[in-house]
């Protein structure tokens, strides 16, 4: 079992590096705008937002967050939030629709 958790790590740190690099060559560096969320999407399984600042509903049916500027709303079944960080969280479950609203 501790084999895998130090490939894991050698791996992840791997793909930082890899990354990095890529970036410095293509000069391909996020644009990180002020009040602005980013969203991405895994499939219809996993979303993660970097820009949330608050949680105003969590129901396994319904997850709104708010952005700043904008309420973000995840509707589908069995939706959990499964990690928060700061200004990041990550939903899990299945999502059917991503609705932005004002």
């Amino acid at each position: 079992m501790r084999g895998s958790v130090f490939m894991h790590r050698s791996f992840r740190r791997r793909m930082d590096d890899v990354r990095e690099k890529w970036n410095e060559s293509f000069d391909t560096q996020p644009v990180v705008r002020s009040g602005v969320a980013e969203i991405e999407l895994c499939g219809n399984q996993e979303a993660v937002v970097d820009g949330c600042q608050g949680i105003l509903q969590y129901e396994d049916t319904v997850i709104r967050v708010s952005t700043g500027r904008q309420i973000v709303r995840f509707r589908g079944a069995d939706l959990r939030i499964r990690t928060m960080q700061q200004n990041q969280i990550l939903i899990c479950g299945t999502i059917a629709s991503v609705d932005f609203l004002s």
